[in-house]
């Protein structure tokens, strides 16, 4: 799969259209998420992370590549619970073999409030069109295709809060340069006119967790009733059960001497 990513995103005229659409978005996601760690899923070859503050970025490659520093299956991250900030993964879903088991392990290996940026190909779009066939397929390694929305409910369902949205590439999906340069004005008229028109969408994610507070005792407040309370070692019930009975025992000993 090496070769047709390879050959997708550096030799084919449509592949670097596409490069060149997202790599300024991922440049202004990134760029005010503060932490400790970032990571990038794919696409080796473009440091999407360029533009991070984050101090420790790893490249993680679903292939062998030279330009990763990672190599494993998206489905099993080598990274332990809450410990990056920030994950960002071009075109991920559409190649792994289980994207959900993916969304998971990002949900896990992200630390509250970790932020997740990623883009796909729109099935709905022309270019989810040509995605489905001939060589375009087979350089983009593309097994299935999913619209926004679903990617949506998924991270709805795991604990992840989309913050932002939209579409980029509305120009049609040709694979020569020339044809791909006549269009800019698609690209500059389609988000106003027909947002959801398209090529590829984008997502931008917070991961979301209930903070639980532990309510702790107030040693200092009286947990009991007042007259509950032990004095003395002798509750007050106590005391008023004594007193009850001095009182029986006094009027016993008066009613005697009246006899």
């Amino acid at each position: 799969m090496q070769s047709s990513q390879s050959v997708f995103f550096e030799q084919m005229p449509l592949g670097q259209y596409i490069v060149a659409r997202e790599t300024p978005l991922y440049a202004q996601a990134v760029a005010d998420v503060f932490g400790f760690h970032a990571l990038q899923i794919g696409w080796s070859a473009h440091d999407l992370l360029e533009q991070c503050r984050i101090p420790y970025k790893h490249s993680l490659q679903l292939t062998a590549s030279a330009n990763a520093s990672l190599l494993c299956e998206s489905e099993f991250l080598p990274f332990a619970e809450n410990s990056v900030d920030l994950v960002c993964m071009p075109h991920v879903l559409e190649q792994c073999a289980d994207p959900q088991q993916t969304l998971r392990e990002v949900f896990r290996v992200l630390v509250p409030e970790g932020t997740l940026v990623l883009t796909g190909i729109s099935p709905a779009s022309c270019l989810g069109m040509r995605a489905r066939v001939g060589q375009f397929r087979q350089a983009g390694g593309f097994s299935r295709l999913f619209t926004a929305w679903r990617i949506r409910d998924w991270l709805s369902v795991l604990g992840f809060e989309v913050v932002r949205s939209g579409y980029l590439m509305h120009a049609f999906p040709f694979n020569d340069p020339d044809w791909l340069a006549r269009q800019s004005c698609l690209e500059r008229w389609g988000p106003r006119l027909c947002g959801m028109s398209g090529g590829i969408y984008f997502l931008i994610a917070k991961k979301r967790v209930l903070n639980i507070r532990l309510l702790k005792p107030d040693w200092k407040m009286l947990p009991l009733n007042p007259a509950l309370q032990v004095r003395k070692g002798r509750s007050s019930i106590q005391k008023n059960g004594q007193k009850q009975l001095e009182c029986a025992d006094v009027e016993s000993t008066m009613d005697r001497n009246v006899r």
